[in-house]
């Protein structure tokens, strides 16, 4: 698994990913890497080639068939808007989505309509190792190292509160001393390993005392150089 990465257009990391937890990301995102460059045609995935790329834990197939339907289900929530004048369109990514549990497979397709999300990547698209995601375990976490990498050429993100908070389904009750514990917090703690110089900045409105933005500054860290030995002539 480890040379799979994930590719997709930025805009998919806008849609909010409403209630799904770690393993329904790696899930999700999994499908995604192998769903690219196979166009409207459906694809077939064994369970054990999907816990693979996933890094699934449970052995027990129903639990794993149940998680599936549960991925899908918030799928169909995943819902891609355009707006014109006077028109207004809703899709979902994924159209076909067939659990054989006896047989211990899973068919899936792609809506036509959102094909280019996955598969047209000429420009503005986020790509990161399905390894590294998988290993995280917060889910603000995932969330955040995907849109790190969505800007990792300049290595600074900013958004204000409402939407970091839209984008990272933060419960509507977090006050900010809830969201550095349980947000900013475990953000900071597993993309360390890997982003360099990691620093979360909290930006306070004009007027009074809330914060109106977070603020992301860091660095790609770069594939790491083979060690040479050095050889001592002294010793010839």
């Amino acid at each position: 698994m480890s040379n799979i990465k994930v590719r997709y257009k930025n805009e998919l990391n806008l849609i909010p990913m409403r209630n799904f937890n770690s393993v329904e990301m790696n899930l999700f995102f999994s499908i995604c890497a192998k769903m690219k460059d196979k166009g409207e045609r459906k694809v077939r995935f064994s369970f054990e080639d999907l816990k693979e790329l996933s890094d699934y834990k449970p052995t027990s197939v129903k639990r794993f068939s149940d998680d599936l339907e549960d991925v899908y289900d918030k799928m169909l929530q995943l819902t891609y808007r355009t707006y014109e004048e006077g028109i207004r369109e809703k899709f979902v990514l994924f159209t076909g989505f067939r659990i054989d549990e006896n047989n211990q497979y899973v068919d899936i397709s792609v809506n036509p309509d959102l094909d280019y999300i996955l598969n047209e990547l000429s420009s503005e698209f986020t790509k990161f190792e399905l390894q590294e995601f998988t290993g995280i375990r917060s889910s603000y976490a995932k969330t955040m190292y995907r849109l790190l990498k969505q800007y990792r050429s300049t290595g600074f993100y900013k958004v204000k509160i409402e939407d970091f908070r839209e984008l990272l389904d933060i419960p509507e009750s977090y006050s900010m001393s809830k969201i550095d514990e349980r947000v900013l917090n475990p953000i900071k703690k597993e993309l360390s390993a890997y982003f360099d110089d990691l620093k979360i900045i909290k930006h306070k409105a004009r007027k009074g005392n809330k914060i109106a933005a977070i603020e992301v500054r860091f660095k790609e860290k770069g594939p790491k150089k083979p060690r040479v030995p050095l050889y001592n002539y002294l010793e010839e």
